[in-house]
């Protein structure tokens, strides 16, 4: 992994020891890319020898370049430490606050540099962009709060309080970063740069134990902890001294009054650390964070200077666009000129009171070496490397190997380094099969030997030849042509599989539910109610109701209560499928009406997916084999961590592959969610069994997109990807037609016209679908008819609800890649009245960091004009017009020449919701956004974000004109639910809605709207069965009524969603066709999540369990009724008959047997315990209720 040896090596260049020679002064070097890691670790080495502490700050034009340089000196440096400092995502004088993950970085990197011992080297990597802007003195002993398993003396309200002044946000539930949660003794804290948040439990003074859980189920992830350490989540924080100056501050800025006071009393607001330079003085940059002497270097300086101007200047626009209004009603002018970028020269400047040495390393070279080495000049400031890049071979490897060849038997050294174990072992084969002498090597820390290719995995940034010490490296970009591994550092842990997500009930009052016997309500609240069981000695217990408002039942009367207890949860859902539904009347005819009319929909749809699956189940498709070695090549060059669902997905492909039966299998997931990677290997698998791959896809730019992706991680193999959309010519396509016909091609990608008649597979063998539901009829039937017997795996980014999932199971296989990966930020949200000023900085910003951006604005008559206005605003960028008015071929030409970045700025209708992947765009301007859909707004904001940088979305309305009412609802929403999938269930309920109209056929929306979404789907998987010959019991209500004690008090769950998030879990896991473990499934979880749960919950888990045993006798009530127990219905055989008269020879049956009422017992003439009750009740079930067997399925 580590390759010193390459250092070692270029010292025997005369050039090269000339300049590591020069390491106690400043200098000015000239070499090629790819010697700048080399040569600042021989300078480094050089400094350490000599005594000189061994620090480095490494400053590079952009983040990107930075973070590559990082590794690639950790590689040629064994043993040293290597911090990036990451810069803020936002800039200083704009009112938004970086996000708590990116400060938690910074923050833990200034702490090791105050902490550094001077053992080993330190290298610290920064953009120009982190180093030049102004930091608050003394974050590198801000002080953290330390907890350790088994340390004690520690106060939890004094640890709260702590967490406050660290800027930490207190919630009822943790879910995202610089966020905390209190519950008994237990605390829930997500530090700013940790990767999972962690569970901390106290016994009284003590820390018991501490575990990390993942945010999507709040569940605790193996594995114990010892320490944590919890960093500031802000760098501006709200000591008395600050609190002081805001409330100086507020008097004199009326329009910042509402932000300063705020600070004053201690609260973080967003946005506030743009008015660090008014309330801290003296800020610093991170030089004065460095120990004394220690070493600068600038790479690049030429773009670094320019990239420092145009820093200052866009943050300057920011200043006058955003400040010049605030401080408007002002008497003295605030100054923020202290938080301004400093320009290099200046950075130079306080580089020189602290350090020792300042270093400049430039690819230019202006001629100087040489003229003073001639005496033309005496000007010797300039120290030139000789060396040469890596000839380009454009892409062939076969080039790369005749260049190594060569290089070998002129007795050069050859490095060939790769990042990953599958790439290194390719590249040593394909040298091996070309008869070239090379050995692969787990690291390098001797120079090369001569006459030799030594492969070894490591990151370096690029190759170089230096000719007088004969040594040659190559990277996997120059060896296989291309980085295959776009950037391996997003390797992370990820989320374990979720059980099952956290996803509260969010009701608040005035939300729509469905009740599966009385149709739709309107929730009011949730009350507690004494319930007494009657009869003389009554027994009285507290309950918890959800109550729902239904249609008055008399005309001119409030609406009918109903009051549902909370272990029926399972009975309502929320209702999705409409605006505002009519309230159904309770007991009225239209609600069984409306649930009539949508089963017998129902039921055509059922007998539909049988006969598919009868149809599949008889055809006779290809098994292909198991996975070859080349397979595992292939998988291991993935450069991303795989996520569990990936892992779970591409298993269950390969097992439908490997069986003789036509495979047809739907994979669901968002844009992002790794739905290519699955494709590609299972393409690779059925290439490798001889068999040809069809991709077919919506548009021609996914056309380019797949080609690229396959192309790459196909690299090296012997495998023939070809494109068939319009942006090939003519005779390309016909070689691909021909190549296809005659097995030469082994995977075409295309739009719908590989579905021609002209086109001819020799032996397809898998067709893979992108985005199905895009896809008109006739495509679809061409389909079918290729689809007989080839596996077919389609794709989509519409999610497809759970429940529909299990109704279809079996039928259609599928999969949902649920977890995302967890380096994509959440997506900075602006909402305000637009103003051209914000425009051209937000614009500017984006340029600045080489990015794009979407411009959206909805109306096709002006979008020319507005195009205009905005090149006249920022004539820099290039902009574009995308509409659904262009012609096909001008729109996909459009959209084409931005992926390419032909253009900056892409001013466009809203057709950009749908599946533009622009990972290289992530700004948004959404211009009238208060005339959009949630859904649209939501699914606009999902634009952008795909990469690894910070993504903005400014959602800007028209000031001159009231907001309605909705829209400013809709606003509000969408600037709050900010991460990937928090709150916006809205959306993706809509978007599900789609998934399953996608899936059934449009023509069902009438029928969901009727009856709502979640009991259309489940009538989906009764008829289903039903077609199968399995029975399935129609729910009935069940009544459970018994005087004792069960809910969840306040002191267990404070916060009222989370109390029906976990009635509801139990409910639903008491219904008779839950799992068997289902009920200790959720205890596990509560017990976790709140600690162990007292009486009130133990008895509501008895209840649950009761529920479950009465349920699946198909019981309707179990009631205790004054000093009897009520069970209904009570149609018992002859036999029961005689065993109950011999058990409870009190009992009798009412109404022959609709009913049966049994004397409770008592113990010496006071009623049973809870326990005892419970347990008598379970007796008497399993006694004259039996179980029914379970009907074999036919």
């Amino acid at each position: 992994m580590t390759v010193p040896g390459i250092v070692r090596a270029l010292a025997r260049s005369e050039t090269f020891r000339d300049a590591a020679g020069a390491a106690s002064v400043d200098g000015d070097f000239s070499l090629v890319d790819g010697l700048d890691a080399p040569l600042l670790a021989a300078l480094l080495e050089r400094r350490r020898e000599a005594g000189k502490p061994a620090v480095l700050l490494a400053v590079a034009p952009t983040g990107r370049r930075a973070e590559a340089l990082g590794p690639a000196l950790a590689a040629l440096l064994p043993g040293a430490e290597v911090r990036h400092f990451p810069a803020w995502e936002t800039l200083p004088h704009e009112r938004l606050s970086p996000s708590a993950e990116t400060v938690g970085r910074r923050l833990a990197v200034l702490q090791r540099i105050a902490e550094w011992e001077g053992t080993a080297p330190l290298v610290v990597t920064a953009s120009v962009r982190g180093a030049i802007q102004p930091i608050v003195p003394g974050l590198g002993d801000a002080g953290t709060i330390r907890l350790s398993v088994g340390g004690r003396g520690h106060d939890l309200a004094a640890i709260v309080v702590r967490l406050v002044e660290f800027a930490y946000h207190r919630v009822d539930m943790v879910s995202r970063r610089g966020e905390f949660a209190v519950r008994g003794g237990i605390l829930d804290v997500f530090p700013p740069a940790a990767d999972h948040p962690y569970r901390v439990e106290f016994f009284g003074d003590e820390v018991d134990q501490i575990r990390a859980f993942s945010v999507a189920d709040q569940r605790s992830l193996p594995g114990d902890i010892d320490r944590i350490d919890l960093l500031p989540s802000r760098e501006l924080l709200l000591t008395d001294e600050v609190r002081d100056r805001a409330l100086g501050l507020a008097d004199a800025f009326p329009s910042l009054a509402g932000m300063l006071t705020k600070m004053a009393e201690g609260i973080p607001v967003e946005g506030m650390e743009s008015l660090i330079p008014a309330l801290v003085d003296g800020l610093v940059t991170i030089v004065d964070y460095l120990p004394r002497a220690s070493a600068v270097a600038v790479v690049d300086p030429v773009r670094a200077a320019t990239r420092a101007t145009t820093l200052a200047e866009t943050n300057q626009e920011f200043l006058d666009a955003a400040w010049s209004a605030a401080v408007a009603g002002a008497d003295t002018p605030v100054d923020l000129g202290s938080g301004d970028f400093l320009s290099l020269p200046e950075l130079h400047e306080a580089a020189r009171a602290r350090t020792d040495v300042w270093w400049e390393l430039s690819s230019f070279d202006s001629g100087a070496a040489d003229a003073a080495a001639e005496g033309l000049s005496d000007d010797a400031g300039v120290t030139r490397i000789a060396a040469a890049s890596v000839p380009s071979f454009a892409g062939s490897v076969e080039g790369a190997i005749d260049h190594v060849a060569q290089l070998l038997t002129e007795q050069w050294a050859v490095v060939v380094t790769a990042s990953g174990a599958g790439l290194a072992d390719r590249a040593r084969d394909v040298l091996a099969e070309r008869g070239i002498a090379a050995r692969r090597v787990e690291s390098l820390s001797e120079p090369p030997e001569p006459g030799l290719a030594t492969v070894v995995v490591s990151t370096l940034e690029r190759g170089f030849q230096v000719a007088d010490a004969r040594l040659a490296v190559l990277t996997e970009s120059e060896f296989y042509g291309r980085t295959i591994g776009s950037d391996t550092r997003a390797v992370k842990k990820l989320a374990s599989r979720r059980r099952n997500v956290v996803d509260p009930l969010q009701l608040k009052p005035g939300d729509f539910v469905v009740h599966s016997t009385h149709g739709i309500g309107k929730f009011v609240e949730l009350v507690q109610r004494e319930v007494s069981s009657g009869g003389r000695n009554a027994v009285k217990s507290k309950r918890e109701y959800l109550v729902l408002e239904y249609a008055a039942s008399k005309r001119g009367h409030p609406g009918d209560k109903l009051y549902v207890p909370t272990d029926q949860l399972d009975l309502l859902s929320r209702y999705v499928g409409g605006e505002a539904p009519a309230l159904s009347k309770m007991g009225g005819s239209d609600w069984a009406a409306a649930k009539s009319k949508a089963r017998r929909a129902v039921r055509d749809i059922a007998v539909e997916l049988v006969k598919l699956y009868s149809a599949r189940m008889a055809a006779k498709g290809h098994a292909f084999g198991p996975d070859t070695p080349w397979q595992r090549e292939l998988e291991e060059a993935f450069p991303f961590a795989e996520t569990p669902d990936q892992l779970q997905t591409i298993d269950e492909i390969k097992a439908d592959m490997e069986r003789p039966i036509p495979m047809d299998r739907l994979l669901s997931g968002d844009v992002g969610f790794g739905k290519t990677e699955v494709a590609v290997r299972a393409a690779f698998k059925a290439i490798q069994d001889g068999k040809q791959v069809a991709m077919l896809v919506p548009t021609t730019l996914l056309v380019k997109q797949h080609l690229e992706t396959f192309s790459e991680r196909f690299a090296g193999f012997p495998v023939k990807v070809r494109a068939l959309s319009r942006f090939q010519t003519d005779k390309e396509a016909k070689d691909v037609v021909a190549g296809l016909a005659d097995g030469t091609v082994d995977m075409v990608i295309g739009t719908h016209r590989i579905l021609t008649e002209k086109v001819v597979f020799k032996d397809l063998g898998l067709m893979i679908i992108d985005e199905e539901q895009r896809f008109g009829v006739e495509h679809k039937d061409a389909l079918k008819k290729l689809k007989t017997n080839v596996d077919i795996l389609a794709m989509s980014a519409t999610p497809i609800p759970r429940t529909l999932e299990m109704a279809v199971t079996g039928i259609r296989e599928m999969s949902t890649l649920a977890t995302p990966p967890e380096d994509r930020h959440p997506i900075l949200s602006y909402v305000g009245p637009r103003n051209d000023k914000q425009i051209a900085a937000a614009i500017r910003r984006e340029l600045l960091r080489e990015g794009q951006v979407f411009f959206v604005h909805n109306r096709v008559s002006s979008i020319q004009r507005v195009a205009a206005d905005l090149a006249e605003l920022v004539p820099e960028a290039r902009i574009a017009v995308a509409h659904g008015q262009m012609g096909e071929h001008q729109l996909e030409q459009v959209v084409d020449d931005f992926w390419e970045r032909r253009a900056d700025v892409l001013v466009s209708t809203t057709i950009v919701e749908t599946g533009l992947d622009i990972s290289n765009a992530n700004t948004i301007i959404i211009d009238r956004a208060d005339k959009y859909g949630l859904s649209q707004l939501h699914q606009l904001r999902g634009r952008v974000g795909r990469g690894r940088e910070r993504a903005y979305a400014y959602f800007l309305y028209d000031e001159t004109k009231p907001l309605s009412e909705t829209a400013a609802d809709r606003l509000e929403t969408i600037s709050v639910n900010n991460d990937l999938g928090s709150g916006m269930q809205v959306a993706l309920k809509d978007l599900e809605l789609r998934g399953a109209g996608n899936l059934l056929g449009a023509e069902q929306a009438g029928h969901i709207a009727g009856v709502g979404f979640d009991l259309y789907l489940r009538m989906i998987g009764e008829a289903v069965a039903t077609f199968r010959g399995e029975e399935t019991e129609g729910q009935t209500e069940l009544r459970l009524e018994l005087p004792v004690q069960a809910r969840i008090p306040e002191d267990y769950i404070d916060s009222e969603r989370l109390r029906l998030e976990a009635y509801q879990k139990l409910s639903a896991a008491a219904s008779a066709t839950a799992k068997d473990d289902a009920i200790d499934l959720v205890i596990e979880e509560l017990t976790d999540r709140y600690g162990q749960p007292p009486a009130e919950v133990e008895g509501l888990v008895a209840v649950a369990r009761l529920r479950r045993r009465a349920a699946r006798s198909s019981l309707a009530d179990v009631v205790a009724m004054g000093p009897n127990l009520r069970v209904a219905p009570a149609h018992l055989p002859d036999s029961l008959r005689v065993r109950m008269q011999r058990l409870y020879p009190k009992a009798k049956l009412v109404a022959s047997g609709e009913a049966l009422v049994v004397p409770l017992p008592t113990a010496g003439g006071e009623p049973l315990g809870d326990a005892e009750l419970i347990a008598w009740t379970s007796q008497l079930l399993d006694a004259l209720f039996p179980v029914p067997d379970p009907a074999p399925a036919a």
